[in-house]
């Protein structure tokens, strides 16, 4: 609450010399006794008294005629000058503790829920139109509304019931403090940034409905907490030719900004060519400053999901004839409001689920299962629609559904594993081999003992994974090594199913000294570290005992300067340097040698918590492990944001700036985590089920003015 801004009739007894009756109504209208009262007429007009002190003072005659200016908080009277001169009001008002009380504010109690159903807690709370205005920005930004929202009229009208001294909002004014909650959460993130090391890079191309191709950066990376972050960073458009070199030039640019252009450990892209152009190119910038870790062999990262649709579009390309009696059934059902309804109907008849039917992207393969596996639950529904439609002709023969459920229970091992590896919130680079060699098994098992169409489509499956994945992927061996239930073991166990006999030892010596590799450069790392730490502190800090220094050191550097270094501090810098890792084994030789963790099944186990847990016994180690599962193998991260740009530019809002879209897109994504909003983790072993986001095509430029 403001200066009383809430009125009230207040009925003023003065003393035995003070007969006055007002009517106050404090801060926003004072009444003024004098003034109110009515003109006599051919008399001069009282001028109107425009000095704010009349907000907290009123004017009263005592029975001699004396006029008096009351204080309407405290009371106090004080001798009306002659000339009007207000300033023993002014001082007043400085010193009137009443007054000092009220523009405290008056406090309300605010419950807040306890940890327990049957708690809670109170505190103090007050209205606050600053705070409110900062908070209505976020929603603007996270729920992706339109700036004149806030002039909605039962908006305001909400607001005002919520709190009287709720001050309306205009679009000009919620458009700046966009802006504003924009910069205080970019200088939050740059801050958290600043304390880390090294972070991997996602992005991706969009191109929206006026023909502007947007660039997606997100940054993910493990905190000193062994917490997981993902923050899109930008979301830029980039000026044509759109080759590798400019993409490349707008990435760097965005790196730049932020100033981690050199702690770029990792890019995970798609398999674009001009991707490879940008990964190259950045990959040789940081190799020229000796940034990266084993010489870049980790640094470029193809996005997995995106592999994994091309195996799969591949695949489906064989059974093309199958897919199409399937795909036309939908579209015959969906092609008018009375089919839907003569279908729906049909569906409550056999007690079908509640389900609808989903009408495939062709691009998306998993948007093709899903459409085969729907479709598949309604075999009989079709039966009988076909019975009472003439128009339809493509209703799939028996033999034909017996294909669909064949080729949708296949395709469920690479749905799932896309499900997995697809996630934001929890590590991926551990997750994916398990899923990889199963999906090999899977091939291999079709190609020798499967009918005709299954044969042909898998051995076209199977072409593609050797492609791509006939070779060791470095980073999900290393990824499922550092995941304390798997170790070498699902290497020895997984590397017999996806590569020959002779071919599986010798991959797994090759992950076996790239990590050794890997693990050696994180020692040496350390241990510049702490030479650099001792060389900061020893020379310039005594050696203190209990807080104390010491009195022999003090007198020492006092005679000697500075530079002079005891005893005790020359060998506290040799063991953090030498002593520390002279152990017969090393960390990552007891982490190998050690059993694997055994987990409750069904039970989500967060290998990041498990290395906090251990990061006292596997200091170094441990800091890799943040650093690999920090990786991830693939561009969804990157790509969801193009969901959220073809709704903030849409056929409504499509007059958005380039500035502005970049501003809602990435405040959005960073309150959205702020507020605790992003999508929690799966309790079952991790399993988000992410669905694989498409890249959005958005119709025609409309002119609007709702956003400006």
């Amino acid at each position: 609450m403001e200066n009383i801004k809430n009125p009230e009739d207040i009925v003023i007894t003065a003393a035995d010399d003070v007969e006055v009756v007002a009517a106050v109504e404090g801060g926003a209208e004072q009444v003024d006794v004098a003034n109110n009262e009515e003109q006599a007429p051919f008399t001069k007009r009282k001028r109107k008294k425009t000095s704010g002190v009349w907000e907290h003072f009123r004017l009263v005659k005592l029975s001699d005629g004396t006029e008096m200016s009351e204080c309407i908080h405290c009371g106090e009277k004080i001798k009306k000058l002659k000339d009007g001169t207000t300033t023993p009001l002014h001082r007043h008002i400085g010193d009137c503790p009443k007054l000092k009380a009220v523009n405290r504010g008056q406090l309300n109690l605010k419950v807040l829920p306890g940890k327990s159903d049957s708690s809670s807690m109170i505190r103090n709370w007050k209205f606050d139109n600053t705070r409110m205005r900062e908070v209505i920005s976020h929603m603007i930004m996270v729920h992706e509304l339109p700036f004149n929202f806030v002039e909605y009229e039962l908006f305001n009208v909400v607001m005002k019931e919520a709190n009287p001294g709720f001050n309306k909002i205009s679009r000009a004014s919620i458009r700046q403090d966009c802006v504003s909650s924009y910069e205080i959460g970019k200088k939050r993130i740059q801050k958290l940034l600043n304390t880390v090391k090294r972070v991997s890079i996602t992005t991706d191309m969009w191109t929206s409905s006026q023909n502007i191709h947007y660039m997606v950066v997100t940054c993910h990376f493990v905190d000193s907490d062994f917490k997981l972050h993902k923050y899109i960073l930008s979301f830029v458009d980039v000026p044509p030719p759109y080759s590798g070199v400019c993409i490349y030039d707008s990435l760097f640019k965005c790196l730049k900004e932020w100033n981690i252009e050199t702690k770029v450990a990792t890019l995970t892209v798609d398999n674009a060519k001009t991707n490879d152009v940008v990964a190259k190119k950045l990959m040789e910038n940081l190799n020229l400053q000796n940034k990266l870790v084993v010489g870049g062999k980790l640094f470029h990262v193809r996005c997995c999901a995106h592999i994994l649709n091309l195996l799969v579009q591949d695949g489906l390309g064989e059974i093309e004839d199958i897919i199409h009696n399937v795909r036309e059934s939908v579209k015959h059902v969906n092609a008018s409001p009375g089919r839907l309804h003569i279908f729906s109907e049909l569906a409550k008849q056999l007690s079908m689920p509640k389900k609808h039917l989903i009408l495939d992207v062709t691009t998306r393969w998993n948007a093709t299962y899903a459409m085969l596996s729907t479709a598949l639950e309604f075999k009989e529904v079709f039966v009988n629609y076909a019975d009472r439609e003439s128009t339809y002709t493509t209703l799939p023969s028996e033999e034909d559904w017996k294909k669909v459920e064949d080729v949708c229970s296949f395709l469920a091992l690479f749905n799932e594993a896309t499900k997995i590896i697809s996630g934001s919130e929890y590590p991926t680079s551990n997750l994916f081999l398990s899923e990889l060699f199963g999906i090999k098994e899977a091939l291999d098992a079709v190609v020798l003992d499967g009918s005709d169409y299954m044969m042909a489509m898998a051995m076209k499956m199977k072409r593609k994974f050797d492609k791509y994945w006939g070779t060791c992927n470095l980073l999900i061996s290393i990824g499922a090594v550092l995941d304390p239930r798997y170790k070498m073991k699902l290497l020895e166990f997984s590397f017999n199913s996806i590569y020959s006999p002779d071919e599986a030892p010798r991959q797994m010596k090759i992950v076996r000294d790239i990590l050794c590799e890997l693990y050696q450069e994180y020692i040496e790392a350390h241990k510049a570290a702490n030479i650099v730490s001792t060389t900061e502190t020893g020379g310039s800090q005594g050696v203190s005992v209990g807080g104390t220094s010491k009195s022999g050191f003090s007198s020492l550097t006092s005679r000697f300067g500075k530079g002079i270094k005891t005893g005790t501090a020359k060998y506290d810098q040799h063991i953090r340097s030498v002593d520390t890792f002279a152990s017969a084994k090393s960390e990552l030789d007891i982490y190998l040698e050690e059993g694997v963790y055994i987990g409750d099944p069904g039970v989500y186990f967060d290998a990041l918590g498990w290395w906090k847990e251990n990061n006292l016994k596997f200091r170094v180690l441990s800091k890799m492990a943040a650093d690999i599962l920090a990786i991830p193998v693939t561009t969804v991260a990157s790509e969801s944001a193009f969901s959220a740009g073809g709704r903030v530019i849409d056929p409504h809002h499509s007059s958005l700036g380039t500035k502005m879209v970049d501003m809602l897109i990435c405040g959005a994504d960073w309150y959205r985590q702020y507020y605790g909003l992003e999508k929690k983790k799966n309790e079952m072993n991790g399993k988000l089920a992410i669905a694989y986001e498409c890249k959005l095509k958005i119709v025609s430029k409309i002119d609007e003015d709702v956003w400006i």
